[in-house]
């Protein structure tokens, strides 16, 4: 932190620090939590269709709320994994699926806009403008999706960076090979706790 040559301006300077902190830490936390929340609109348009068009029962329709984004979720981060996987191993045995994750979840953006805007389409209850401020909170759900899944994908890279300079840094350490029992601090201690006798050799002696 910068020192200036006045009281004031150091007071300043450290309140400049911990809000500047503060700002990064709440703006990581918002980047963590709200793509978690940006499903819920979501899961709630396929809860009421599914429940008042479809006649699903309620415990039914939201488990195909959950199951429906939960879907879209997971097959979005295997895509990207795969995706990653892919590009730093060529082989056709190392290379993963990655057409087949991205299939999945063409599959689910399929299911959930057909869920909520098609069947929105069919009632004809709604304005045409409704139906499209529906369809794009249901695409929403993509880019959430997406940053999840790179947050955690660089969150994997910057693991494995620290567990490749620690790897480096446990190589260059000299070899000092095997060390001295605790409490045998030189060859000469060892010496002379050998030499010294047992009680029983000590009894033989003054006799």
């Amino acid at each position: 932190m910068r020192k200036n040559n006045n009281f004031l301006g150091n007071i300043f300077d450290a309140i400049s620090s911990v809000l500047n902190g503060a700002e990064r830490a709440l703006l990581d936390l918002i980047s963590v939590i709200v793509p978690y929340c940006v499903p819920l609109p979501v899961a709630y348009l396929t809860y009421f269709h599914t429940t008042q068009m479809m006649a699903f029962p309620n415990w039914l329709g939201w488990t195909s709320a959950f199951t429906i984004e939960a879907l879209g979720l997971a097959s979005v981060s295997t895509a990207i994994r795969f995706y990653r996987n892919n590009k730093s191993h060529k082989s056709e045995k190392e290379r993963a699926p990655f057409g087949l994750a991205l299939g999945v979840y063409v599959f689910y953006i399929v299911v959930t806009i057909t869920l909520n805007v098609v069947l929105e389409i069919v009632d004809g209850t709604r304005q045409g403008w409704i139906i499209f401020s529906i369809g794009l909170f249901t695409l929403l759900s993509i880019p959430s999706g997406v940053l999840i899944s790179i947050r955690s994908l660089y969150t994997e890279l910057l693991e494995e960076r620290d567990e490749k300079k620690q790897e480096r840094q446990q190589a260059r350490q000299p070899w000092r090979g095997p060390q001295p029992m605790p409490g045998l601090n030189s060859d000469t201690e060892r010496v002379e706790l050998e030499e010294q006798p047992t009680p029983g050799e000590k009894f033989r002696r003054h006799q």
